[in-house]
């Protein structure tokens, strides 16, 4: 009898594994399929991006719009694939739309700093600098410290709202990690320029 018992449990032990097995199987292959369908999506925005003229851009985004929404009825958790569908509608200014698919992301993912920082420049298009700031800044606390884009983002909004010491120090850190940047080098001459014209008129 114990050995019948012995060879049940050895059975459903082994029954088990096998289908946690498969389980695992199906999972890594759902994943490295949704990462495939956003990897095209992306590639085609990265060459969307790169056209001088974009009159004829639609369909390109369009295509990009197909391989986000296939990894999304993949897997509606993937935060790249709802980025992706984000970005589209940015580039469409349609930013209620990039907005939702950002919170959808954000309610999947809240600690994905990637997120966060796309959510600021939904929020940064509509001219809501203040609360664009509380998403970038989450980011850069959250793993955006050296990410140019993030730093460059909060300057600009920090400059919008008239905190020169914030602006100026994101500009700072933006051109440490790109020394190339002509746009932060413009900008900080430019804020230098205002300080030295106000510091004048205040001297006279």
């Amino acid at each position: 009898m114990k050995k019948i018992i012995i060879i049940f449990i050895i059975c459903f032990i082994s029954f088990f594994n096998l289908e946690g097995a498969k389980t695992f199987a199906y999972d890594e292959e759902l994943s490295s399929e949704v990462s495939e369908y956003c990897t095209k999506g992306e590639k085609v925005l990265t060459y969307y991006e790169s056209l001088d003229d974009k009159t004829d851009g639609l369909k390109y985004l369009n295509a990009a719009k197909y391989f986000f929404y296939q990894a999304i009825r993949l897997d509606k958790s993937s935060a790249n694939a709802l980025i992706g569908m984000a970005k589209i509608s940015l580039y469409q200014n349609k930013t209620r739309d990039a907005k939702n698919a950002l919170m959808m992301a954000l309610n999947f993912n809240p600690e994905n700093p990637r997120v966060a920082h796309f959510l600021g420049d939904t929020f940064f298009q509509e001219g809501d600098y203040t609360e664009a700031i509380d998403y970038y800044d989450w980011a850069y606390r959250h793993g955006y410290k050296y990410n140019y884009n993030t730093n460059f983002q909060l300057a600009v909004c920090y400059e919008k709202i008239y905190e020169q010491k914030k602006a100026i120090k994101h500009y700072n850190e933006a051109l440490k990690i790109k020394p190339e940047s002509q746009a932060v080098k413009d900008r900080l001459k430019k804020m230098d320029e205002a300080n030295k014209e106000v510091f004048v008129q205040k001297t006279e």
